[in-house]
């Protein structure tokens, strides 16, 4: 029998772990309605997707379409002024085709000018308390990478729920950020349960985050059989083995050296370069399509890299002793052969 997880002071009841809107960008709808569905008749019943993830909402609306069973939906605006989000609400129940969505986060709340320009009086938080008046959604979100604000965003009481990045990789979430969200009953979304596409285990990966069963991961899914292997994992959930642990610790020591938690902490740059987006670029390209990675914030940030001179003001900032510049150099490459191509 499955054991549904309680969100947080929501008090929606959902499946083991949700479905992640992201990787449906790279299919077709007709391909996107067939992953849904079939994630939604395995037991799924939470889907999670954005404004910014360009048809993710007009594909989950597709999806829907004469489904009966309770489906939970989450969506984002990266809006951050109160009329803005506003607008984004009525666009994302139109690509839904929804009248209420259940939960609207502020989307990437990840500096203090962004904290601060939120909850100005025209600020996004007061645009979602407008929306919650108006009956367009149920509970007020907020999604962020780094743990210092949403710190401060979970101490502001002010969500009902918070999405936080989570994996075996990225476990600092767990001294500081799930005390204090469990102690004001805030629902806890886990994103890149898999490092966003990073980690060379990503079943591993998964498992050890439902170990926490007080939270919801939502990995991202665009194949049938990526859907089937993640269910089939909360479904027969067990505790990790010795041997699983051993492996964890080898992936950790591996990529320890590479992987970025985007902490911010090497910025700002003395050329402009946005560091963490640059060497996450695989990731990226692992979730996105092509056309949208080669307009807007992305190729813009490939193209700032491109600045790079290995000074190297970037190396002692690093709380993980990262090689940033040889990293950004690599990227880089890698990134050169893929816009070619």
């Amino acid at each position: 029998m499955v054991k549904y997880r309680r969100l947080g002071r929501t008090n929606i009841e959902v499946f083991p772990i949700g479905f992640g809107g992201i990787p449906i960008q790279r299919v077709s709808i007709d391909e996107a309605v067939k992953i849904i569905r079939k994630a939604i008749e395995l037991g799924i019943n939470f889907i999670d997707t954005a404004r910014a993830y360009t048809d993710s909402e007009i594909k989950v609306g597709k999806a829907l379409e004469g489904i009966d069973k309770r489906i939970y939906i989450s969506s984002k605006s990266q809006n951050r002024t109160k009329d803005g989000i506003l607008e984004d609400i009525q666009t994302s129940l139109k690509n839904l085709s929804m009248e209420k969505i259940d939960i609207y986060h502020i989307h990437a709340v990840n500096d203090k000018e962004t904290l601060k320009r939120i909850f100005k009086p025209d600020g996004a938080y007061y645009g979602l308390v407008e929306a919650k008046k108006r009956g367009w959604i149920d509970y007020i979100a907020v999604s962020s990478h780094i743990n210092d604000i949403l710190e401060e965003l979970i101490k502001s009481d002010k969500f009902d729920v918070v999405q936080v990045a989570y994996n075996f990789i990225e476990t600092e979430v767990e001294e500081r950020i799930f005390p204090l969200a469990l102690e004001r009953d805030i629902g806890i979304i886990a994103m890149k349960p898999m490092g966003g596409g990073s980690i060379d285990n990503p079943a591993l990966s998964l498992k050890y985050v439902l170990q926490k069963d007080f939270l919801v991961p939502n990995p991202g899914m665009e194949k049938i059989e990526e859907v089937e292997k993640n269910v089939k994992i909360a479904l027969e959930l067990s505790e990790i083995t010795s041997q699983e642990y051993e492996e964890i610790e080898r992936i950790r020591k591996e990529m320890g050296k590479v992987f970025c938690r985007r902490c911010e902490y090497c910025q700002p740059c003395p050329q402009g370069v946005p560091i963490s987006v640059i060497v996450r670029a695989k990731s990226f390209v692992k979730r996105i399509p092509k056309e949208n990675l080669k307009n807007g914030w992305f190729y813009s940030a490939y193209q700032k890299a491109k600045n790079c001179i290995k000074c190297g003001v970037c190396l002692p900032r690093c709380p993980y002793s990262l090689p940033i510049p040889d990293l950004i150099e690599e990227n880089l490459k890698f990134l050169d052969e893929y816009f070619a191509n």
